[in-house]
């Protein structure tokens, strides 16, 4: 899909420059993300959308996350933080696409997904792709920027965001609704004000 290319070209640019410019804005989102989920030692959680790797510190010693992303080189850059020692957990990284997860069902006891939800080309099969792989009862944690009711400039934008690999304006809340996951807190985090949603899987 012409989307999914785009995307990886996109992301190719901005890794080498994520760290500096999105990191900072995005930081309180991936601690309070990892501290919503509690996942505890022993656990094992999905983390769909790694980039480069800045909320893998934030995970506990004993926790088994498999972290992928559909971007070769945000993944070079989260090799960089594991091989320097940064985190505790224990980590795997994967190159794949979360349209089609390969994993079995009901593989990990958790689940996140940040910043990443609207960025893909299709929010709905990669959020049920997340619940196939999850066990029932588990966590599914999100976040990500979202207005209920998109502006007129941000409704105009959409074409331009499809085209560069950027997802497009979705009713997040509704599509949470629509997969049978239950909204347990929701949240605002981040200096740009996006939203940390808590769900739980039925």
């Amino acid at each position: 899909m012409a989307t999914r290319k785009n995307s990886n070209i996109a992301y190719k640019i901005y890794a080498p420059v994520y760290d500096r410019v999105f990191a900072p804005t995005f930081a309180e989102g991936h601690t309070r993300m990892v501290e919503a989920l509690d996942a505890q030692p022993g656990e094992r959680v999905l983390e769909v959308g790694v980039g480069t790797g800045i909320s893998l510190r934030h995970y506990v010693a004993g926790v088994r996350v498999d972290a992928l992303d559909f971007s070769a080189a945000m993944l070079k850059k989260a090799q960089k933080r594991l091989d320097g020692g940064e985190v505790a957990a224990d980590v795997t990284l994967h190159q794949m696409d979360a349209h089609k997860l390969e994993f079995i069902d009901d593989t990990f006891d958790h689940a996140v997904v940040a910043h990443a939800i609207a960025v893909v080309a299709e929010p709905d099969v990669v959020l049920r792709e997340m619940m196939r792989v999850t066990k029932p009862g588990g966590r599914l944690v999100i976040v990500n920027h979202y207005k209920e009711v998109p502006g007129k400039l941000s409704r105009a934008w959409d074409p331009v965001r499809r085209r560069i690999g950027l997802g497009k304006n979705f009713d997040l809340l509704q599509l949470l609704q629509e997969c049978g996951l239950q909204v347990v807190s929701d949240d605002i985090v981040n200096r740009i004000k996006s939203r940390l949603i808590v769900t739980r899987l039925p």
